[in-house]
């Protein structure tokens, strides 16, 4: 009877030792686990801030090209209105440049890109801010691509054309000229240039920069809170 108490009490021993190693790895995992999932997190806060400071370079630049393309629409209003003239040109001086400027629009991506990256790692793509954020940069890369090529076209052929004229020299160095002035005012050719300029630089580009800028500033306001809940 001695013997098999004694062997129970080995039995009764080696079984608790059993469990507290048990308990040991399974702590162990959690601590690990809990590690892991903190460096993410810590790692995907990073992220979101990189967006955020994108985002924020995004919406100063887009306010510029937005004030931009409002001058350029109210200049190109009043070319294709016959507004301006010969008697009131020096009043406009800047219409020379309505065809033949632009500004293009890049969005930052650096952040989205390490999005694009962290999500091949990690797998969040269930997580919801970056569902947001993938919404929101996949279409407007591409649309500004093609937006910023197609004014750029545009503006490259338009002063291709002036090539053609005697005063094209002196355009080139700002130098008033007659006969410049007169095709700037007066011209069918040049208003057909203004129009089309128009309906690209503003009625599409502007619009795109102003509907980006928009959005951007909510995303902003998404991560802003994400950011507030995970510290």
């Amino acid at each position: 009877m001695l013997e098999q108490s004694k062997i129970k009490s080995y039995f009764v021993y080696a079984i608790g030792e059993i469990v507290l190693v048990v308990i040991g790895i399974l702590i162990a995992l959690q601590i690990n686990n809990w590690n892991e999932n903190r460096k993410q997190q810590s790692e995907f806060n990073n992220i979101l801030k990189t967006i955020y400071k994108d985002l924020k370079t995004d919406t100063i630049q887009a306010k510029i090209i937005i004030d931009y393309y409002k001058e350029i629409e109210k200049n190109s209003t009043k070319i294709i209105n016959n507004e301006i003239n010969i008697d009131n040109y020096d009043d406009f001086p800047n219409v020379k440049a309505l065809a033949s400027r632009y500004l293009p629009f890049t969005i930052q991506t650096k952040g989205f890109e390490m999005v694009k990256n962290f999500n091949a790692k990690n797998d969040i793509q269930n997580d919801s801010i970056f569902i947001v954020v993938s919404q929101f940069y996949s279409p407007f890369i591409q649309l500004f691509n093609d937006s910023n090529e197609f004014i750029k076209n545009n503006v490259f052929k338009n002063i291709e054309s002036y090539k053609k004229y005697n005063w094209f020299i002196d355009w080139t160095k700002n130098k008033p000229n007659n006969d410049m002035i007169h095709y700037f005012t007066e011209s069918d050719e040049f208003k057909v240039q203004v129009a089309a300029h128009n309906l690209l630089a503003v009625k599409n580009h502007l619009q795109f920069v102003t509907g980006y800028r928009d959005n951007a500033i909510e995303i902003m306001k998404i991560i802003e809170n994400q950011l507030k809940i995970s510290n």
